[in-house]
C-alpha cells in the first residue's frame, strides 16, 4: 500500500493536472427533470434564463458541514447573478422527510433533487458525495466537475464568458455506488425491454393510436431510442405523471417505476442491442372496437352520434353548445358512459350535462335563491354588485362575484348554483386521457324517459379543415334492476383569477367542503396553458392535514381523472384544498403570451382553476349532494 504522504502527494498532483485540463468543449449530458424534496418539479430547461446551475451530491449521512457552509455562502453570492443551486440525493435516501429534517438541522436553504433511480447522477458523472458540477441550462453541458473548494473560480469563469471550457478537479468523499449499471450490462430486449414498452407505451404508440408514431417492433424502438431516453429523463413520458412517492396510491397512474426507467436508459446507453429474432411488440394485438370499456363491460347498449361538426382550418373557435336527443322512451339506470372522439387533433374537450325531461334548472334563479338565503346585509351587498356589473355591461364580472360568494361561504357548492338531482348519472366528458365514466358495481344514475344531453364542445383548429363525428356510448343496467347507491361529487372553482404578466409561480387555492360522510373515489385538476402544478390536501374536522395527490408537472394536454386505488372515507366537516400555481413566464413553452395579465375565461389562452371530485355519500337515503 502507498504511504499516506505518497497518497496525499498523488492526490495533489492529480488535482493540479486536472485543474490544468482547460480549453476543452463542455461535456454535453442533456436535459433532465427531477422532483425535489418539497415535491416541486425541477426541469433544467425551464432555467434557461439562468447563467448556470450548480448541483452538488449530498445525503443526510454526510457529516461535512464545512463544505455545505461554503456552498451556502456561494449560493448567497451568485444567486444575484442568475446562478441556481441544487443539492442532489443520488438514490441513497428516498425518505423526503429525512432530507427535510437534515436541511433544517443544518440550517441551510437548498432544494434537493431526489434522484431515486440514480440516472441523473450517473449522467452527470457524479462519483462521490460532495462532488459538484456546473451545468449550462441552455446547452445542457457540464463545464466543471469537482470539489466545492474550486467551484467559485469555475462559476466566475463561466460568468466571464468561458462557457466552452471544461474543468475537472479531484474530490474526496463517500463513493456513490451505481449497482444497476453493472446489473444492466446485458439486458435482453425480449424479456427486459419489450414488456416495458408493451405495458406503458404501445397502447398509444401503435397504428391508429393517438401518439404520433408506432412502437410496434424492435426496429422502431431502436430508431426512436434517443428520444425515448430523453423523454424518460425529462419525465415527459409517460404523460400525466403524478408524484407517486407521496399521497394515496392511484389506480390509473402512468408512471414508470425506478427499475423500468433504469432498464430503458441503460439498454439505450449500451447500444439498444436486440438479442433474439423473437419480437414481442410485433405480435401485440389490439381490440378492433373504439370503446375502451368493451373489454371490461362489453359494447355500449346505446350509441348516440353527435351531428357532424365542421371545423375550419384556422381561427379561434367559440364553445359550441349542442343538444343531443337520446330517444329514450322509458326510464333506464346508467352504469357507465364513454366518449369516442373522431378527430382528436381538433377536439379539445367536451363537458356533458344531463338535461331531465322538464329541462334544466335556471342557474340565475338558483343563484338568486342562494343569495336570498344569506343574511340580509350580505345578500343586499351581493345583489348590488351583480346589478352594477349588469348595468355597466360588464357581464364577465359576474363570474368573479360568484367566485367571491363561494369563497366567503364555503358551505355553498357550485353544484348548488348549477342545480341537479341526486339520481342523475355522472356522465363522461372528454379531454385527452379522460373519456370514461364508470360507476362502481351497484351504483348508478337514472336517465328518465325524454332526457337529453347537452354537450359543451370546444374545438381548436389544426391548419386543416375537417368534419368531426364524435360518438357517445351509454351502458345500462339490465331492465328492472335498480342500483342501490348513487354517486355524487363536487367542484372547487375559483373565478377570481388575476395572474400578473411574467409571473413564474402565481399560487392559488380553492376549498371544497364535504358536508356529508363520504367515500372519495377520484380527483382531477383543471387549469389551462399556464397551469404549473396542483396538489390536493384533505383537512379533517380536527385540523389534521393529509396529502391526497400531487401533480407536480401539470400538462393541459392531458386532463386526467386520478382514481384512488381504494376509496377514502372522508368525514363530514372535512374540506379538500386544491393548491396550485400558474407559470405565466417565457420559460413556460406552452404560454401563448407571457407579457399580458391573465384572468378567468373559457378559452384555452385564458385561465381556470378547478378541482373535480367524485365521491359516494354514505347516507344513501337522499338529500343534497
Amino acid at each position: 500500500m502507498l504511504s499516506k504522504k505518497l497518497t496525499c502527494a498523488f492526490s495533489l498532483l492529480t488535482c493540479l493536472s486536472l485543474l490544468a485540463n482547460t480549453g476543452q468543449s463542455g461535456e454535453r449530458v442533456g436535459d433532465f427533470a427531477l422532483i425535489d424534496h418539497t415535491g416541486a418539479f425541477q426541469h433544467m430547461s425551464w432555467y434557461n434564463d439562468q447563467n448556470a446551475i450548480v448541483i452538488v451530491a449530498h445525503t443526510p449521512s454526510d457529516n461535512e458541514t464545512k463544505t455545505l457552509s461554503k456552498l451556502q455562502k456561494l449560493k448567497n453570492e451568485f444567486s444575484k447573478q442568475n446562478v441556481t443551486f441544487f443539492l442532489i440525493n443520488p438514490g441513497l435516501e428516498t425518505d423526503r422527510s429525512r432530507v427535510t429534517a437534515d436541511l433544517e438541522r443544518r440550517k441551510i436553504d437548498f432544494d434537493v433533487l431526489m434522484d431515486d433511480a440514480q440516472l441523473v447522477s450517473e449522467m452527470l458523472g457524479l462519483t462521490r458525495i460532495g462532488e459538484a458540477v456546473v451545468y449550462d441550462p441552455t446547452s445542457f453541458e457540464i463545464t466543471y466537475r469537482g470539489s466545492v473548494d474550486s467551484l467559485e473560480s469555475s462559476v466566475e469563469r463561466l460568468l466571464d464568458g468561458g462557457a466552452g471550457d471544461f474543468v475537472t478537479t479531484a474530490i474526496l468523499g463517500e463513493t456513490i455506488t451505481y449497482d444497476a449499471v453493472d446489473a444492466h450490462k446485458n439486458l435482453s430486449y425480449t424479456t427486459d425491454i419489450a414488456p416495458i414498452i408493451a405495458d406503458n407505451c404501445a397502447t398509444c404508440h401503435r397504428d391508429g393510436g393517438i401518439a404520433p408514431f408506432a412502437m410496434d417492433s424492435n426496429l422502431a424502438v431502436r430508431g426512436w431510442s434517443p428520444m425515448i431516453r430523453e423523454v424518460v429523463l425529462t419525465k415527459r413520458m409517460p404523460p400525466g405523471q403524478i408524484d407517486n412517492k407521496v399521497g394515496h396510491k392511484i389506480k390509473n397512474e402512468m408512471n414508470l417505476s425506478d427499475s423500468e426507467m433504469q432498464k430503458l436508459v441503460h439498454w439505450i446507453n449500451n447500444g439498444s442491442q436486440v438479442d433474439s429474432e423473437i419480437d414481442p411488440l410485433a405480435n401485440l394485438t389490439w381490440p378492433e372496437t373504439k370503446w375502451s370499456l368493451a373489454g371490461q363491460i362489453g359494447e355500449p347498449d346505446l350509441i348516440v352520434k353527435v351531428p357532424p361538426q365542421a371545423i375550419p382550418a384556422t381561427g379561434v373557435l367559440d364553445y359550441r353548445d349542442i343538444p343531443l336527443d337520446l330517444g329514450l322512451t322509458e326510464d333506464r339506470w346508467v352504469r357507465a358512459s364513454e366518449v369516442a372522439p373522431d378527430k382528436k387533433e381538433v377536439l379539445h374537450h367536451i363537458i356533458t350535462t344531463v338535461v331531465p325531461p322538464e329541462g334544466r334548472p335556471d342557474p340565475q334563479q338558483m343563484l338568486m335563491g342562494l343569495i336570498d338565503s344569506l343574511p340580509e346585509e350580505k345578500g343586499n351587498a351581493v345583489r348590488a354588485e351583480i346589478f352594477a356589473a349588469v348595468a355597466g355591461g360588464n357581464q364577465g364580472a359576474i363570474g368573479n362575484i360568484i367566485g367571491k360568494l363561494l369563497k366567503e361561504n364555503p358551505s355553498i357548492g357550485i353544484g348548488q348554483i348549477l342545480g341537479g338531482s341526486n339520481d342523475l348519472p355522472q356522465f363522461a366528458g372528454y379531454a385527452p386521457g379522460n373519456a370514461v365514466s364508470l360507476a362502481p358495481e351497484g351504483a348508478g344514475g337514472l336517465l328518465r324517459a325524454g332526457s337529453s344531453l347537452s354537450l359543451q364542445m370546444h374545438y381548436t383548429t389544426s391548419g386543416k379543415e375537417v368534419s368531426d363525428e364524435t360518438e357517445i356510448g351509454i351502458y345500462f343496467y339490465p331492465e328492472g334492476y335498480v342500483p342501490k347507491e348513487r354517486m355524487a361529487g363536487g367542484v372547487g372553482n375559483d373565478f377570481d383569477i388575476s395572474i400578473p404578466a411574467f409571473a413564474k409561480d402565481h399560487q392559488m387555492e380553492v376549498i371544497t367542503p364535504i358536508t356529508e360522510d363520504t367515500d372519495l373515489y377520484s380527483l382531477m385538476p383543471h387549469m389551462h396553458f399556464r397551469g404549473k402544478r396542483m396538489k390536493f390536501m384533505l383537512e379533517y374536522p380536527d385540523g389534521r392535514d393529509e396529502l391526497l395527490l400531487s401533480v407536480p408537472d401539470y400538462d393541459f394536454n392531458w386532463q386526467l381523472v386520478h382514481e384512488l386505488e381504494e376509496p377514502l372515507r372522508v368525514p363530514a366537516g372535512s374540506q379538500i384544498r386544491a393548491i396550485g400555481s400558474f407559470d405565466n413566464s417565457a420559460q413556460n413553452v406552452a404560454n401563448p403570451d407571457p407579457s399580458i395579465d391573465i384572468s378567468w375565461g373559457e378559452q384555452s389562452f385564458e385561465e381556470m382553476f378547478m378541482g373535480f371530485y367524485s365521491w359516494k355519500n354514505l347516507d344513501q337515503s337522499g338529500g343534497d349532494d
